[in-house]
C-alpha cells in the first residue's frame, strides 16, 4: 500500500478513535442518516426443526444406537449442526452430530451423520461431560419438586427451585446436574445434586458444590424461573435489509440463532456471509468463549452462548418468519425487544433472536438481539449495523437469583471472533495508533493487548483495493494490563489475537479448543504463520468487573452503559 494512502487511513482513524470510545456511554452527536429507514426482508434457510426430528428418530432406530443405550437411562443433551468447512462461506450445515448421556453408564453416546440420510449413522461412546441441557434442567427441577423433603414446601408456593451454577459436578464418578433450592420463609439456601442414575437428591457439604456458595446472602433481580433452550433447536435466516424505497441492499447476512449457533460451547447470535452494500465484510462473525472468575469462593466458570432465555417482544406487529416457536421476531418499527438490562425484568414472552430498526440518535440501525441464561447469569447479544456501514457488537450482563456468588467481586470475559472478508478472504492488517504517522503492518500472526492511552486499534483491508474496516475498542471493554501494559489478569489472557484461519480437518481451528479449563487458550494458534494477503481471524476479548448485581437501567432502552461492552466496526474508502 503507498505510504500517502496509509498517511490518509491514519488521520482518519485518529479522528474516528477519539470518538469511537462514546458509543457503549453515552449518545453520539452524528446528526447524518437519521431519516433513512429499513426495509428487512427474513427468509428461512437450511434444516428445519422437521429435519433435526426426523434425523434423530433415524439415528435412535439403528442396531448401534440400540446397542449403545440398551437397558439404561438416557437423554439427548445437544444437538450440534456440521458443515464441510464451517467457515466456507455460502455452506448450509449437511450433517450433524448428536450426543447423548447414559446415566447407567456414566459415559457419552455421540452420533453422526447427515441429514439426507445417505451415509450411516456412526456411533462413538466417550467418557466426556457434554454439558447441561435445558430439558435436563428442567427435569432435575422436577425431581427435586417431588422429592418428600420438598413437595409440601413447593405445594404451599413456599419454595424457590433456579438454575444453579456449575451446571453439573462429578461426585465418585457420578455426574450429577445442579439446581438451587431456596426455603423462601426461612431464606435457606442450597445447591443440590439431581442423580438421573438413581432418581435421588444429593446434598453437598455446605450447601453446595465446591465452586459455589449457597447462604441466605443472595443478590440478582427476582427469577422468573422460565425456561432455558437445549443446543440443537433449527433456526437460520438470511436476512436483507433495504433502504426503504430502493432495491439495492444495504445490509445482508445469514444469521444463525444461538440454539443452532457453532463452536465448542456455541456462540450466541452467529452473522455469516455479512455484506455491506453489495461487498463482503465478514465472512463469520460470534462469540465462541465467555468465562468468568471470581475473587473467591465461587467458579471459575467457561459459560455457554446457546440456552435462549426469555425477553420481552411486542404483543402485536411481529412477525415471525419460522413460525412462533422458530426462534426469530422480525418487529415492525417503531416496535423493540427488551431484556433484562432495560427492565430489571427477567421475565418474558420470547425466546431466540429478535430482529427490528431503531434509531439511537446517529441513524437507524437493523439490530439483531437475544438473551441468554447460563445458571443465574443472563447474557444479552447484540448486534447492530448502521446505514453508514459501522457495525456495533455488543455484549450485556445481568444475574437473576437468588444467589450468593453474584455478589461476590468477578471478572466476566467475553471473546469475539471476526472472521474478515474485506471484498475477499485475501486480506492484510495493519496496527493504527496515536502519535504514528502512518499505519504498521502486521505481518505475522500476533497477540496485542489494549492501550487506549495510545488509541490502538486494527485496519483490516482488501490485499487487492482499497476497501477496509477498522476495530476500534470503547472504554467499557477494559484491558489484562495496568497502565504500564503489564499483565494483571492472567486468567484474562489478552484483547486481541490476530490468526490466520484455519479450517480444515488436516488443519482444524481455534473453534476446536479442548476446553481442557475454563480460561481462553488461543496462544497454541500464535504461531508465526504469515498474516500477509491472507484470511484473517481476529479474537477480540472484553472483560468486566461486576460486584454485585447492579443492572442499572439502560439509556433509552439501548444497551449500552457499564454493564454493555464490545468493539466498533468502521468502513473506510468503501
Amino acid at each position: 500500500m503507498k505510504k500517502s494512502f496509509s498517511a490518509v487511513l491514519a488521520a482518519i482513524l485518529s479522528v474516528t478513535l477519539s470518538a469511537g470510545f462514546v458509543f457503549a456511554a453515552e449518545k453520539s452527536k452524528k446528526k447524518t442518516l437519521k431519516n433513512d429507514t429499513f426495509t428487512i426482508k427474513a427468509v428461512p434457510i437450511g434444516p428445519t426443526q422437521d429435519d433435526v426430528n426426523a434425523a434423530i428418530r433415524r439415528l435412535e432406530m439403528t442396531d448401534l444406537f440400540t446397542a449403545a443405550a440398551k437397558g439404561s437411562k438416557y437423554r439427548l443433551i445437544k444437538f450440534e449442526f456440521l458443515t464441510p468447512d464451517s467457515d466456507l462461506s455460502g455452506t448450509l450445515p449437511s450433517r450433524f452430530r448428536a450426543t447423548y448421556y447414559n446415566y447407567t453408564k456414566d459415559i457419552s453416546i455421540v452420533a453422526e451423520g447427515d441429514f439426507a440420510g445417505g451415509e450411516p449413522i456412526r456411533i462413538l461412546e466417550i467418557a466426556v461431560d457434554p454439558g447441561a441441557s435445558g430439558d435436563e434442567v428442567e427435569a432435575a427441577m422436577n425431581l427435586v419438586k417431588n422429592d418428600p423433603r420438598y413437595r409440601d414446601l413447593n405445594s404451599a408456593n413456599k419454595l424457590e427451585i433456579y438454575e444453579s451454577m456449575p451446571p453439573v459436578s462429578n461426585l465418585n464418578g457420578e455426574r450429577l446436574v445442579n439446581v438451587g433450592v431456596r426455603n423462601l420463609e426461612t431464606g435457606e439456601n442450597q445447591i443440590v445434586g439431581v442423580s438421573f442414575k438413581n432418581e435421588n437428591i444429593v446434598f453437598y457439604p455446605d450447601n453446595a458444590p465446591p465452586t459455589a456458595r449457597a447462604t441466605p446472602e443472595a443478590c440478582g433481580v427476582p427469577n422468573a424461573g422460565q425456561s432455558s433452550t437445549s443446543r440443537g433447536l433449527a433456526g437460520t435466516l438470511s436476512v436483507t435489509a433495504f433502504e426503504t424505497g430502493n432495491t439495492n441492499p444495504v445490509w445482508e447476512m445469514t444469521v444463525l440463532r444461538p440454539s443452532a449457533s457453532t463452536g465448542g460451547e456455541g456462540s450466541g447470535i452467529e452473522v455469516r456471509d455479512v455484506k455491506y452494500r453489495g461487498k463482503s465484510v465478514l465472512k463469520r462473525g460470534h462469540l465462541p468463549v465467555l468465562n468468568v472468575k471470581y475473587v473467591s469462593s465461587c467458579g471459575p466458570f467457561r459459560d455457554w452462548q446457546y440456552s435462549e432465555g426469555f425477553f420481552q417482544i411486542p404483543t402485536s406487529g411481529v412477525n415471525f418468519p419460522n413460525g412462533p416457536t422458530g426462534g426469530f421476531a422480525l418487529i415492525d418499527p417503531p416496535g423493540i425487544a427488551t431484556t433484562i438490562i432495560e427492565t430489571r425484568n427477567d421475565t418474558g414472552n420470547f425466546q431466540g433472536v429478535a430482529i427490528y430498526q431503531q434509531n439511537p440518535g446517529e441513524g437507524n440501525e437493523l439490530v439483531l438481539v437475544t438473551e441468554m441464561n447460563a445458571g443465574w447469569y443472563r447474557y444479552i447479544m447484540e448486534w447492530r449495523f448502521g446505514f453508514d456501514g459501522r457495525i456495533r457488537p455488543r455484549f450485556g450482563f445481568g444475574s437473576a437469583g437468588p444467589n450468593t456468588c453474584i455478589c461476590i467481586q468477578r471478572n466476566h470475559h467475553a471473546y469475539w471472533r471476526f472472521d474478515f472478508d474485506i471484498v475477499q478472504p485475501q486480506n492484510n492488517i495493519y496496527l493504527v495508533e496515536r502519535g504514528k504517522k502512518f499505519m504498521s503492518p502486521i505481518r505475522t500472526e500476533s497477540a496485542f493487548f489494549r492501550n487506549y492511552a495510545r488509541n490502538r486499534s486494527f485496519v483490516i483491508q482488501n490485499a487487492n483495493g482499497n476497501e477496509a474496516y477498522s476495530i476500534t475498542p470503547n472504554l467499557t471493554d477494559s484491558t489484562v494490563t495496568d497502565g504500564n501494559g503489564v499483565l494483571t489478569d492472567p486468567y484474562g489472557k489478552g484483547d486481541f489475537w490476530l490468526l490466520k484461519f484455519q479450517g480444515t480437518a488436516a488443519n482444524p481451528s481455534e473453534l476446536d479448543d479442548p476446553n481442557s479449563d475454563s480460561s481462553i487458550n488461543i496462544a497454541p494458534w500464535v504461531n508465526g504463520e504469515s498474516l500477509v494477503g491472507q484470511d484473517i481471524v481476529i479474537w477480540y476479548g472484553a472483560h468486566q468487573t461486576r460486584v454485585d448485581d447492579a443492572s442499572l437501567r439502560s439509556d433509552g432502552q439501548i444497551i449500552r452503559g457499564v454493564h454493555i461492552i464490545g468493539p466498533d466496526l468502521r468502513p473506510i474508502r468503501w
